[in-house]
């Protein structure tokens, strides 16, 4: 029996080192794949039970093989953006294919040597595609609603695969200007000082936005800023938001046809008023109508004209005595073909002062067609009584009523709201007022030109951010990293990927760098946890213990041939 059972032993020990070897083949011949995990075969007794304490029956021996999975390989750097690793716990989420209905194919590796594909989704060089979330300019992630949501971890819901040729390009408009200068305390009054700043609309047009710095009175500076180019009416407010300087422009592109009209509500209450270009004098909406007469192909006289005849219908008197010095319609000093429109503070005894509301889309040739209805409202200062900042003996701020601007375009853009960043009151970290030349010390504005999609970083936090041309960053998505309480119980599947199990537990979707997660690494490759050294060693251990085990069946079958000898 014992001679029987230690060949059976020896046949098992065959048996298990057999299993070792292809081990640790696969070991060696998958040391330069990414994100690949040693196997080592462990091995147990197999132990039968005895039936008398004087005898021995051999069991043998029986492998097990194990993969430590939460091993983490050294990182090796590498020029591909979207080559990712992951330093610490955690896998990267992956699907079979391309497109899923959000419960299927679902499976995780460290593999991460992803590249896009010829439609731009993300895959490694198993054919698997990375998931994440879509996440908004903010960074939030979102649902195919574009509806901002907190996802579930438990869950694949709202997963998508990465893609990045269907980004395009982008715009930035502005939103921040931070403006310092000295403005020359020797100035005399009503003396001007000016800077034309570059901004950008949401569509990514450039406009030059003209700041006009007027000494009014000593230590005492006026900011005026007429709707730049492109623009139909700019407004100034406080931080408080109450209306510094409100005013609009009119350009004409070419004189209008006969019968265009222009609709103003002057406030008063009593609706829309009309005005038509006609060029005989006869408008078609009888006596309700305000005409404005001019000669064909002339638009210098049907601007002049149009003023003259907002000037007359104003039912504000003090609108046209005091905007500015001058009427509240006027043709632009500069540009004949240009109407500007100044609105003012009302008074107590003009209740017709009130915010006035243009519309040219009645008009095709005036350049402000696609601004639609356009509103200038009232001003909450006195003009002439209010600074646009205020100075203290000693050159330094000490008050600002200029905080913003608002810009209604009239090229199909969102309109402009830009905030203004002058400095600090009592301190000289912005606008200062010394008896030196005006001159700008530092502008700074964000927003940005169309630019077309050049790449994508990663944070560390996953969050993946498309990189544009013009210097514009906005985030796309968002790679969450899968943990599970026994990565060492996955299940292994072709390609170095893990499908879950009941040892393994269930997985866990967390932000990177959170709840145990590991951090996303961008531009390295974790590299195979196989030491050669430690293979070969071992293999040539386990070919020792193979040819033991050999010799413990060539050496029963001796016994056995001398046993049977006995018999003859």
């Amino acid at each position: 029996m014992s001679i029987l059972g230690a060949m059976f032993s020896g046949v098992s020990g065959l048996n298990a080192q057999s299993q070792a070897l292809g081990a640790i083949a696969d070991n060696i011949t998958n040391q330069n794949t990414i994100g690949y995990k040693s196997t080592q075969v462990r091995f147990q007794t197999l132990v039968t039970s005895q039936a008398s304490l004087n005898n021995y029956a051999p069991g043998g021996v029986q492998q097990r093989p194990f993969a430590a999975v939460d091993v983490q390989g050294l990182f090796q750097s590498s020029s591909n953006a979207t080559d990712l690793g992951i330093s610490g716990d955690g896998f990267f989420v992956v699907n079979d294919g391309s497109t899923h209905d959000g419960s299927t194919g679902f499976r995780f590796t460290r593999a991460g040597a992803f590249n896009a594909d010829k439609s731009g989704y993300l895959k490694n060089t198993a054919g698997v595609y990375l998931q994440g979330y879509r996440t908004n300019p903010l960074g939030q992630t979102v649902d195919s609603n574009n509806t901002s949501f907190n996802p579930d971890p438990t869950v694949f819901t709202n997963l998508e695969t990465i893609r990045l040729n269907n980004i395009g390009g982008t715009a930035d408009a502005t939103e921040q200007l931070t403006f310092g200068a000295n403005l020359p305390a020797g100035a005399s009054i009503t003396d001007t000082s000016n800077t034309t700043i570059q901004v950008y609309d949401s569509l990514g047009v450039a406009h030059n936005l003209q700041l006009i710095w007027t000494k009014t009175a000593n230590n005492q500076w006026d900011l005026d800023i007429s709707p730049p180019s492109g623009a139909a009416s700019a407004v100034l407010t406080d931080s408080s938001g109450s209306v510094y300087a409100s005013s609009g422009r009119i350009d004409f592109a070419s004189a209008p046809a006969d019968g265009d009209t222009i609709t103003v509500n002057f406030g008063t209450g009593g609706g829309n008023q009309t005005v038509e270009f006609d060029t005989n004098g006869a408008t078609t909406g009888g006596a309700a109508v305000i005409a404005v007469t001019f000669t064909a192909s002339n638009a210098t006289q049907a601007a002049s004209n149009l003023a003259s005849a907002l000037h007359a219908a104003d039912p504000a008197v003090t609108a046209k005595a005091t905007a500015n010095g001058g009427p509240r319609f006027a043709t632009n000093a500069s540009t004949s073909t240009r109407v500007d429109i100044s609105q003012v503070l009302p008074s107590s005894s003009d209740a017709n002062v009130k915010s006035l509301v243009f519309d040219a889309s009645g008009t095709s040739n005036i350049n402000q067609t696609g601004a639609g209805s356009v509103t200038l409202t009232t001003l909450d200062f006195v003009p002439t009584a209010t600074a646009g900042v205020t100075f203290d003996g000693s050159g330094i701020p000490s008050a600002f009523n200029v905080d913003d601007i608002k810009l209604d375009l009239n090229n199909g853009a969102a309109d402009l709201d830009i905030d203004f960043n002058f400095g600090t009151v009592g301190q000289a970290d912005g606008l200062v007022q010394f008896d030196a030349v005006y001159n700008p010390t530092f502008i700074d504005t964000d927003g940005a030109a169309f630019g077309q999609f050049s790449g994508v970083t990663i944070s560390e936090a996953g969050l993946v951010t498309a990189l544009f041309e013009n210097g514009d960053i906005r985030p796309i998505f968002k790679i969450p990293v899968a943990t599970f309480p026994n990565p060492n119980g996955l299940g292994s599947n072709t390609g170095n990927v893990y499908n879950q199990t009941d040892f393994s537990g269930l997985f866990f979707l967390r932000t990177a760098g959170t709840g145990g997660a590991g951090t996303v690494q961008n531009s390295v490759l974790e590299s195979s946890t196989v030491d050669i050294a430690k293979e070969f060693t071992t293999m040539i251990t386990t070919q020792r213990a193979y040819s033991a085990s050999a010799k413990i069946i060539s050496t029963s079958d001796e016994m056995l041939d001398e046993l049977m000898r006995v018999k003859r």
